[in-house]
């Protein structure tokens, strides 16, 4: 039987058939979804608005800069409702937090200081920079105008990325740009090569998204899917002004390799990047102030060294023999026989960076200054990690402002001529540079009244004849008067650390000591700048000497945390267990959140035959960080000596005694068992109150091991 067809006329369909070819336009069809999606990013904004999620972008720059549609200055209004730019919240790492009106007075005079660290101010801050010397210095020496000095030193910043600055400065009705710029070049190539790479058209998009608080919680929940992440993973692009190192936040020394290529194309970029800065500043009718780069060549040995291309290792290994015999010499100051070493040297491996350094240093001795200056400069122009500026930069720096007709401030040759007057040698050091770049508060006054001195002769500036008699004397009290010992000590302890990662142990050394002469009384710069010496001493192989500084430094605070955990990993590397047992417990104790205090007190367990009790804190290492490797390793390794081993589930409890002075007396591990009775089980140590170790018992559930260890005052055995 046949089936029935049913055929369709397109001219007759039924009620119920829908034309969405005729009925939906296009457009609709192209709107509707783009809308819906909108629609939903939109409450999925103000949901995570409602959860307190903030966009990234309020608190961090992760293109530092780079992207041009990040602000250093964002508006604002003061209690009066007058529009202001304000540093943006996202820049305060990189920048000082300044403020200036949005519409500039008729009357004002606009200034914008430009450059890295120096010009920031670091160590310290704007206050002492050569910046707020000019902000206060400008008003009391000429009157005729209202003096705005905008300090917009960016620290870490190099020539190319105060260009890109500048683009969003030119619109702030600026009258004066002054540049001190060249120490950033290379760490800047290094650092951010990547960010530099990227397209712009992405950078600017990738900022875009981070203003949105869905990317902020989308990258959140990424974070958190990766269990193997770095543990500054995520500020890999960030740069802090406080105890981190530049170089810690960067690709650090092991990323620098001699690249003479490399250094004649940065050097080409650092000219092309000042005529652009003169070009902009023209454009917005302002003038230009260029400060050539100074930086210390006495008292800063290179960051890295390395070999001389294209020599036999048989010359690098004669090389090595005679630096190794030149060391003893100058410790025992025969300057002569050690110079006559390192000339041997440095004919084999003449462009080994630190061998200048040291023949400098031997020239200096013995008077020679000349020739020491040369040896100087050719140790930092061949520092492998060039993070002061080249010879041929500072030329560039005089050259541009000779061709553009710009002022120049030539800073290194105003503190030559001052160490002239004052010891009669012209090599830069200690005297005005706290490290490599960073001057003084002296140093940045000086640069402040030559810039002063540069605007007046230019007819910028109208300064009183007895200006220096009397306006300098007076911001000069108030400046210097007003520098908090705590925040001074604080930069100068927070800068021997950072010295210390580069492996430069006698500026490091130089610089806790300042610390500690300066802010010693107060326990933060304490702790830090002692431990900072006490490192310093131990690398320079005089250990005695950093445990009587520790110690030192200890009985005025004797529950320091960090002098104690400093202690202990000393007494770790010199095998004496009990003490560095009994400082790494107390360590515990006051911070039982720190993973590697258990650790190290383990491994140190671990080494004494304590099996049991290393398992305890082991495990609770990698409890409180299961990424700590250490522990891994030593836990692992110690497995097969717990068998047969009663093993608790929780850690032995910890109960401290103090004396009347606060200071920790006796400190107890065991257990509180059911009944209330508490049984000793792992050490049992006691303290003089000047902080040593004066008692050390070990005990396996109640019981004494072994012999039980006394100690005098002193820290010598009884």
């Amino acid at each position: 039987m046949k089936k029935p067809q049913i055929h369709f006329n397109s001219r007759t369909k039924t009620s119920n058939s829908l034309d969405t070819s005729r009925k939906i336009p296009l457009w609709q069809k192209l709107v509707l979804p783009f809308l819906s999606i909108m629609i939903f990013f939109i409450l999925l904004e103000g949901g995570l608005a409602l959860f307190g999620v903030k966009p990234v972008l309020q608190t961090e720059d992760p293109f530092v800069g780079f992207a041009s549609n990040s602000p250093l200055f964002l508006p604002s209004r003061d209690t009066n409702g007058e529009q202001r730019l304000t540093t943006a919240n996202n820049k305060k790492d990189f920048f000082n937090r300044q403020s200036f009106a949005r519409q500039k007075d008729p009357d004002a005079f606009r200034i914008f200081t430009l450059g890295g660290s120096t010009t920031y101010g670091r160590p310290y801050d704007d206050s002492t920079s050569f910046s707020g010397w000019l902000r206060e210095l400008l008003p009391a020496v000429d009157k005729s105008k209202s003096w705005e000095v905008i300090n917009a030193g960016g620290i870490s910043y190099a020539s190319y990325r105060i260009v890109k600055l500048m683009e969003e400065l030119v619109q702030y009705e600026p009258d004066l740009f002054i540049i001190y710029t060249g120490h950033n070049e290379f760490l800047e190539e290094r650092t951010y090569r990547e960010i530099k790479e990227m397209s712009p058209l992405l950078r600017s998009t990738a900022t875009l998204l981070q203003k949105t608080r869905t990317w902020t919680a989308m990258s959140n929940v990424l974070a958190n899917f990766d269990s193997t992440e770095e543990p500054d993973k995520n500020d890999r692009h960030k740069m802090s002004a406080e105890v981190d190192a530049i170089l810690d936040r960067s690709v650090g020394l092991d990323g620098y390799h001699r690249d003479d290529k490399l250094q004649r194309d940065v050097i080409n970029h650092f000219r092309l990047s000042l005529d652009n800065m003169v070009k902009m500043a023209r454009s917005a009718g302002a003038r230009v102030v260029f400060v050539s780069p100074a930086s210390n060549l006495k008292d800063s040995s290179p960051f890295k060294s390395q070999d001389t291309p294209d020599i036999s290792s048989a010359d690098i290994q004669r090389a090595w023999q005679f630096w190794a015999m030149s060391k003893p010499m100058a410790w025992e100051k025969l300057w002569p026989m050690a110079l006559n070493s390192l000339d041997q040297a440095i004919k084999l491996n003449p462009r080994h960076a630190e061998l200048h350094f040291h023949r400098g240093q031997a020239l200096f001795a013995i008077g020679q200054f000349d020739a020491a200056k040369k040896e100087f400069i050719i140790a930092r122009d061949e520092d492998v990690c060039p993070l002061r500026a080249l010879t041929p930069m500072g030329k560039i720096v005089a050259e541009v402002a000779k061709q553009q007709q710009v002022m120049l401030v030539d800073y290194e040759d105003l503190l030559e001529k001052r160490m002239l007057e004052q010891d009669n040698h012209s090599i830069l050091g200690e005297e005005y540079f706290l490290d490599h770049v960073h001057p003084t508060i002296e140093g940045h006054k000086l640069l402040a009244t030559a810039l002063l001195k540069t605007m007046a002769s230019q007819g910028l500036a109208s300064p009183r004849a007895d200006w220096k008699e009397n306006a300098l004397t007076t911001v000069s009290a108030k400046i210097e008067g007003g520098v908090n010992p705590l925040k001074q000590g604080r930069a100068l302890a927070n800068l021997a650390r950072v010295l210390l990662w580069a492996g430069k142990n006698d500026d490091a050394a130089r610089l806790a000591k300042q610390a500690l002469d300066i802010g010693g009384d107060y326990q933060e710069v304490a702790d830090n700048a002692a431990t900072s010496l006490a490192t310093a001493y131990v690398r320079n192989g005089q250990t005695k000497v950093a445990v009587a500084q520790l110690y030192k430094y200890l009985e005025r605070s004797p529950n320091s945390i960090e002098l104690r955990l400093k202690l202990g990993q000393i007494f770790l590397d010199l095998h004496l267990r009990e003490e560095a047992a009994a400082n790494f417990l107390l360590v515990i104790q006051k911070m039982p959140y720190y993973d590697w205090a258990h650790a190290l007190f383990g491994i140190d367990m671990a080494e004494r035959d304590r099996p049991r009790i290393a398992y305890f804190s082991l495990m609770e290492a990698l409890r409180l960080n299961p990424n700590n490797t250490d522990a891994r390793k030593r836990l692992d390794k110690i497995q097969p000596m717990l068998a047969g081993q009663k093993l608790y589930a929780q850690p032995p409890t910890i109960q401290l005694t103090s004396y009347p002075s606060a200071a920790p007396h006796k400190l107890v591990q065991g257990r509180l068992y059911d009944s209330g009775e508490f049984i000793l089980d792992g050490i049992a140590v006691e303290f003089h109150e000047n902080g040593r170790l004066k008692k050390f018992t070990d005990f396996d559930q109640g019981e004494i091991l072994g012999q039980v260890k006394n100690w005098d005052e002193t820290g010598k055995p009884l």
